[in-house]
């Protein structure tokens, strides 16, 4: 038996002590029997529709900031560039 193996059996047997008997067994009836409320089903979709709005306002304004310093680069550009031409003869 490789070393890996051994090693994870022994921690497998470690951790199964750890828990009293039935342990599975209470997990898997608290799970069959916990419904959840409709105020907490509403909680969590408020929760979750404002995060989801949180992200498109800050991804919106991201987005909005770099045109607005992109178009602001192109104006400079284009106000040298006029600059240099009405300078010359």
């Amino acid at each position: 038996m490789k070393p890996e193996t051994e090693a994870w059996r022994q921690l497998e047997e470690h951790a199964a002590a750890q828990l009293r008997p039935g342990f599975a067994g209470r997990v898997l009836q608290a799970a069959r029997t916990a419904q959840p409320t409709f105020l907490a089903s509403l909680t969590v979709s408020a929760a979750t529709a404002a995060v989801v709005l949180l992200a498109v306002v800050v991804a919106h304004q991201r987005a909005t900031r770099a045109a607005t310093d992109r178009n602001l680069a192109d104006w400079r550009q284009l106000g040298h560039e006029a600059r240099l031409s009405s300078q010359t003869p």
